[in-house]
């Protein structure tokens, strides 16, 4: 999942985390360059930066941001600025609401995908005729499995959060134990 994460912050979660919590709202004086990074959407006196202002945040980095801005000019340091969000890629709360949000579309999408394909090349439709079938039975059973998609969700999160933290006994190079450990690991 952390690979999945990292990916995902790179296409467009920095972004998004970037317009949902700006760092200009955590700003006691509003820059006039780090008040580009809310956008249009969110100007600096909005409500939503006021309301963004009590969430809690990490220390923020002003030093980091400081030398960002003085080794680029002013236009370059806006764009650079608007990728910036108060909470940074290893807080742990900006984690778990992103891990979520990426499970529960995952699971939204699997489940679409495998119960459509069921239903359409599986599902004996003969039984629909059948007295005891309910006349929305698959309304029902569709909006029971979204019902406890959330406690899923709410289960598999801490495991995906160990692992992206460096919980897990997973590794990304072969080379590390070598292909042997590869293949003797599957059984294990």
């Amino acid at each position: 999942m952390d690979l999945i994460l990292r990916i995902c912050d790179d296409l467009f979660l920095d972004r998004l985390w970037a317009h949902i919590v700006p760092l200009s709202a955590f700003t006691l004086q509003p820059d006039p360059i780090l008040s580009l990074n809310t956008s249009a959407i969110f100007p600096i006196d909005s409500t939503w930066s006021h309301i963004v202002s009590y969430l809690p945040h990490p220390p923020l980095p002003h030093h980091d941001i400081a030398s960002i801005l003085s080794r680029t000019s002013p236009i370059s340091a806006a764009h650079t600025t608007r990728l910036i969000s108060a909470w940074p890629r290893d807080y742990i709360l900006r984690q778990l609401l992103s891990l979520a949000v990426l499970t529960g579309l995952g699971i939204v999408t699997l489940y679409f995908a495998f119960a459509w394909l069921s239903y359409k090349f599986i599902f004996n439709h003969e039984m629909m005729r059948h007295p005891r079938f309910l006349k929305n039975q698959i309304k029902l059973e569709i909006q029971s499995s979204l019902r406890a998609f959330p406690g899923m969700i709410l289960l598999t999160l801490p495991w995906f959060q160990a692992e992206v933290m460096g919980y897990s006994k997973l590794y990304d190079d072969v080379n590390q134990y070598g292909s042997f450990y590869l293949y003797a690991s599957v059984p294990l």
